[in-house]
């Protein structure tokens, strides 16, 4: 089983014009403080198969000796990871500890039966970055025999698999979502060829998989948009995903379908653009609401101005014979109604801005009276009706008595997005300067009580008036409630 000291020597000194880290580490390896002794008393077989291994490009690991010493090459040290340098020159069950009951009756059988062992992606559990991992690995553990016909150790060329292993199963599992979904999901290639086409697909556009996996995909384009496909596909080949948007599809019946459409790149192993993969989901349902919706606004904004017209024409024959400026205040009153009205028809009646609510109010006077100034503020359309109202009786009483009655008064306008109390807010201030002394009014007429005390309840919020004697200050503190449902809540 032993050699002589010069073969072993001539050995070792081969050794020693390989670079590479394990051929450094086994020349300066004590190797007589080893379980496998001085390497001039190992198995010729044995050294020679080291050797061998030692450059190779192959992932090699030998266990020899009854404790399973483990030698290894440059490629297989960083398939064990933390392991490594340590569990070189030590026995297998040392660094191999939490599989060593599945791996050594493997290497016993080898080394008792002097038979190979191989599998595909076997696998196996190891803890070699500090946590337990599964991983799959390519064996072939065969034999290292002395002429004399003995084992002395255990040749194991490996090849892990485990990226292979996890890719297939996400591809698996891909595949599996892919087919399930409603969505509609095809592949074309960069020049506009369908080359997948899941259940969905089938479902929106009515072609099986054989009758349209190999044709153009502008089959399905509408004849009004010719250049759309091309358009998306340039955008494809740069690189680019085209975000969700509404488009018209072609049933295979020749239907014209609504589609919500999203195109992204399909990309090879190495990075380049292959084809393009499309995602398509019936908006069908959600076109009709929309149009359904905008033929109700329709319907309501004609019923609420004939409702607003039937007002002021009974009010035209209450008011006969009466003071005319009491007409003429009515009349402005439904006439500011009115115009917040149409505000939130344009808004489908869930909300309008408040600039565009403060820019309505005072259109009709003379714009270098006002200093107007805020950012973006959604309100609601109950709050769109109660501040309109109020900012007209401002405006009205404004023009009477207070800024706007001469003509260097000026009113400022200002709001801005605040904390309140029932969550985020608004702020709105308005301030009169330039006008008469401001006293205040011994009583309330439909402006004060309106701004006082229906605005608050109608804003859930908070108004204050000052009549401080250079001008008037109004200011509305109120939550910015988004929906209708919760401006209804009571």
């Amino acid at each position: 089983m032993q050699v002589g000291t010069n073969a072993v020597c001539g050995s070792v000194r081969a050794s020693a014009t390989d670079a590479g880290e394990m051929s450094r580490l086994a020349r300066n390896y004590d190797w007589s403080q080893s379980r496998l002794g001085p390497r001039s008393s190992w198995p010729t077989s044995l050294s020679a198969a080291f050797e061998l291994i030692l450059p190779a490009q192959a992932e090699i690991v030998i266990f020899a000796g009854p404790e399973y010493v483990a030698l290894y090459n440059d490629a297989y040290a960083p398939t064990i990871g933390d392991k490594h340098p340590h569990a070189f020159g030590r026995p297998g069950q040392e660094y191999w500890t939490e599989l060593w009951t599945d791996l050594r009756p493997l290497l016993d059988h080898v080394l008792s039966t002097g038979e190979t062992i191989s599998a595909k992606d076997r696998p196996f559990q190891i803890e070699r970055h500090g946590y337990p991992e599964q991983v799959f690995f390519d064996i072939s553990y065969s034999p290292i025999r002395e002429p004399s016909g003995e084992v002395v150790g255990v040749l194991c060329i490996v090849n892990e698999t485990t990226e292979r292993i996890r890719a297939t199963a996400d591809e698996r599992r891909l595949a599996a979502i892919i087919a399930s979904t409603d969505d509609a999901i095809l592949g074309t290639d960069l020049n506009m060829i369908v080359t997948s086409w899941n259940r969905g697909a089938e479902e929106l556009y009515g072609y099986s998989a054989d009758e349209i996996v190999g044709t153009p995909v502008t089959r399905l384009v509408p004849a009004d948009r010719p250049e759309e496909e091309a358009a998306i596909m340039e955008q494809i080949r740069a690189g680019e995903r085209v975000p969700p948007h509404d488009t018209k599809r072609v049933h295979k019946n020749g239907t014209l379908l609504d589609v919500s459409l999203t195109v992204s790149p399909i990309v090879d192993d190495q990075g380049r653009t292959v084809g393009a993969s499309k995602i398509a989901r019936d908006i069908s349902a959600r076109k009709e609401a929309e149009h359904l919706q905008q033929v109700l606004t329709g319907e309501l904004q004609h019923r609420v101005k004939n409702t607003l017209a039937t007002v002021q024409a009974i009010a035209r024959q209450t008011f006969r014979g009466e003071e005319h400026e009491s007409a003429s205040v009515f009349y402005r009153r439904l006439t500011s109604l009115a115009n917040a009205h149409d505000l939130l028809t344009r808004g489908s009646w869930n909300s309008a801005d408040l600039e565009a609510v403060v820019s309505g109010v005072v259109a009709p006077y003379s714009s270098a009276q006002f200093e107007i100034a805020g950012g973006s503020v959604r309100l609601t359309s109950r709050s769109v009706l109660a501040t309109s109202l109020a900012l007209h009786e401002l405006v009205t009483n404004a023009v009477k008595y207070g800024a706007l009655s001469v003509p260097e008064g000026l009113v400022k306008v200002t709001w801005h997005v605040c904390q309140h109390a029932h969550g985020p807010g608004f702020e709105l201030v308005w301030r009169e300067r330039g006008g008469p002394r401001v006293a205040q009014p011994e009583s309330q007429g439909f402006g004060s009580v309106l701004i006082q005390q229906v605005l608050p309840q109608e804003l859930q919020g908070e108004v204050g008036v000052s009549y401080d004697p250079e001008g008037l200050v109004c200011t509305i503190r109120a939550p910015l409630m988004a929906t209708w449902e919760q401006t209804v809540q009571r």
